[in-house]
């Protein structure tokens, strides 16, 4: 399935690279190497206990954080409903439910280019805060960003994400 998923990978990229070719029509043939060098240079591989979501899921207008992370990890990652429930500390029935309205709303594949932010699934299990309170308090913490920084981030108003991190610290 691995292997299926990474042809299919390689044929998009190709379709896009034809799509882009026929608008410029002047693509030269070391242009044409490098863009198939990004395209199959092997993606960085994840160490087993440590998952991690890019910050880049969130740059979307339609989906909440939890269904950002759930269409992610179902779509991009391959994984199933019960390890995304195990890897976020909830329950798989919910999971499949959020996954169907996440779905429902963004019926494309979530595009997650590989940022130089990221966050552990573990802000997300942790169920003393909401999933987007610990998403905003661990971007705050770890990369000391500023409110306006993350709100550009996760698409969210700079007063919903100072509202959201006051709400964590009270919390914690």
């Amino acid at each position: 399935m691995n292997r299926n998923n990474n042809i299919a990978d390689r044929e998009k990229a190709l379709k896009e690279f034809l799509l882009r070719f026929k608008e410029e029509e002047k693509v030269t043939y070391d242009e044409f190497l490098r863009y198939l060098e990004e395209v199959y240079k092997p993606k960085p591989v994840e160490k087993p206990g440590e998952p991690a979501i890019p910050v880049s899921v969130f740059d979307n207008e339609y989906l909440s954080a939890l269904e950002a992370i759930v269409k992610y990890l179902r779509e991009n990652k391959s994984l199933k409903f019960s390890e995304i429930a195990r890897l976020i500390s909830r329950d798989q029935r919910a999971i499949g439910v959020t996954y169907r309205f996440a779905r429902k709303k963004m019926t494309t594949i979530i595009r997650a280019p590989v940022v130089k932010y990221s966050l552990p699934l573990s802000v997300v299990a942790d169920r003393k805060l909401s999933v987007l309170e610990g998403i905003v308090y661990y971007l705050k913490k770890k990369y000391s960003l500023s409110y306006h920084d993350i709100a550009l981030l996760l698409r969210r108003d700079d007063r919903t994400v100072w509202t959201v991190y006051k709400r964590a610290l009270k919390k914690l």
